[in-house]
C-alpha cells in the first residue's frame, strides 16, 4: 500500500510552519511588526492629517497700549477641495472660542478645483458670521490662482475663471481680501497696520504698492504666503510677518526630513526666523513665522502636525 500523498506545503514548508505559526515568541514578533507596519500606513494617512493643535505665541510690535493684548488667529493653507471640510469646520469653531479680535488667512484657501468653491462658502461664512471685532482678512496663495502658475501662465492666472469666482465669493461674504494693500486698524488713538502681499509665483506681488506711505517705525504686520518672499521684502518696513505654504514639510522622515518642499529657501520650513531691523527701526529684531498650516493636497502627515495659531500682541 503506497504512502499517503502529502501536500506540497507540508513537504516544503513544515519548518516554516513550525517557526512562524507554532513558536509563540516569533509569532508575537511577526504580529507586532505587522501592526507597526499598518500603523505606519494608516496613521499618517487617515489620522495625523487631522490631529491639529492650537499653538499660542506673543507677537511684539511697536503699538500703543490700546493694542496690548490684541488677539489674532492665524490660519493658512486650507486647501478646501482636498482637505476634509468637517475637520476644518471643527478647527474654525474651536478657534472662534478664543474670542479673537482679528482672523487672518495667509493663502491657499482652495486647491484650485471648481468643486472647492461651494465647499469653501460655509466655512468662510462661519468665520464671517462670528462677529469678530475686526473681521476676517485673507491673502491669496499659489493654489488660489493655479497650483504652479509661475510655470504655467504667470499673471494670466489671475484671470482664470476659478480665481475670479473665488474673489466674488470671498468679498461677497465680507471677508477682506488684501492684494498689495493695507488694512489700518485703530484702537483709541493707537493704530496697527496689516499689509497683505499678493502671490509671488503668479508674479503679482508688488511690495512698493503694499508698503506705500509707511514709515520705518510704523507697527506693521505683514501677511505673505510663501516664506521665500521674505528675501525681497527685507528692505521694507515690516516688524512681523506671518506666512504658510511649506506645510512644515508635511511628512518628515527620521534622519531625512522633508522629501519635497516647493521652496527655494528650504531652511524656512516652519517656526520662527529672525532678521535684523532696518536702520532707525526701534523694534529689536524682525520676525517671520512659518505655519505648518491646516490642510493638504496629499492627505498625509508624519511628525508634522497641522496647526492654527493664536497670537497675542504685546506693546514694545
Amino acid at each position: 500500500m503506497s504512502a499517503p500523498r502529502r501536500r506540497p506545503f507540508e513537504i516544503q514548508g513544515r519548518w516554516f510552519e513550525r517557526l512562524f505559526l507554532r513558536n509563540r515568541a516569533v509569532n508575537s514578533l511577526i504580529s507586532c511588526a505587522g501592526k507597526a507596519f499598518l500603523s505606519l500606513l494608516v496613521y499618517p494617512r487617515f489620522v495625523a492629517p487631522h490631529r491639529w493643535s492650537l499653538t499660542r505665541y506673543e507677537l511684539p510690535l511697536t503699538v500703543g497700549k490700546a493694542f496690548d493684548g490684541y488677539r489674532i488667529v492665524h490660519l493658512t493653507d486650507l486647501h478646501v477641495g482636498r482637505t476634509n471640510t468637517d475637520y476644518l469646520d471643527r478647527v474654525f469653531r474651536r478657534c472662534l472660542m478664543e474670542k479673537p479680535d482679528l482672523v487672518v488667512i495667509t493663502g491657499d484657501l482652495i486647491d484650485y478645483e471648481p468643486h472647492a468653491l461651494p465647499l469653501l462658502r460655509p466655512l468662510l461664512k462661519l468665520l464671517a458670521d462670528a462677529r469678530v471685532p475686526d473681521g476676517i482678512t485673507t491673502i491669496f496663495g499659489n493654489h488660489d490662482y493655479h497650483e504652479y502658475s509661475w510655470r504655467k501662465v504667470g499673471k494670466r492666472s489671475a484671470h482664470r475663471a476659478i480665481n475670479k469666482r473665488l474673489v466674488v465669493l470671498v468679498e461677497g461674504l465680507g471677508v477682506r481680501l488684501l492684494r498689495n494693500e493695507q488694512l489700518l486698524l485703530r484702537r483709541d488713538d493707537d493704530r496697527l497696520v496689516i499689509v497683505g502681499l499678493d502671490e509671488m509665483w503668479s508674479d503679482l506681488a508688488d511690495a512698493e504698492a503694499a508698503f506705500a506711505g509707511l514709515g520705518v517705525n510704523d507697527p506693521v504686520l505683514c501677511l505673505q504666503h510663501n516664506p521665500d518672499g521674505v528675501e525681497f521684502l527685507k528692505p521694507f518696513p515690516w516688524q512681523y510677518m506671518l506666512t504658510g505654504h511649506s506645510h512644515g514639510g508635511q511628512a518628515l522622515l527620521p534622519g531625512v526630513g522633508a522629501l519635497y518642499v516647493p521652496m527655494e529657501h528650504r531652511e524656512y520650513l516652519q517656526g520662527f526666523f529672525h532678521f535684523a531691523p532696518l536702520e532707525g527701526q526701534r523694534v529689536g529684531r524682525r520676525t517671520m513665522f512659518v505655519s505648518r498650516g491646516l490642510g493638504y493636497s496629499t492627505p498625509i502627515r508624519l511628525r508634522c502636525p497641522p496647526e492654527a495659531t493664536l497670537f497675542t500682541v504685546r506693546s514694545v
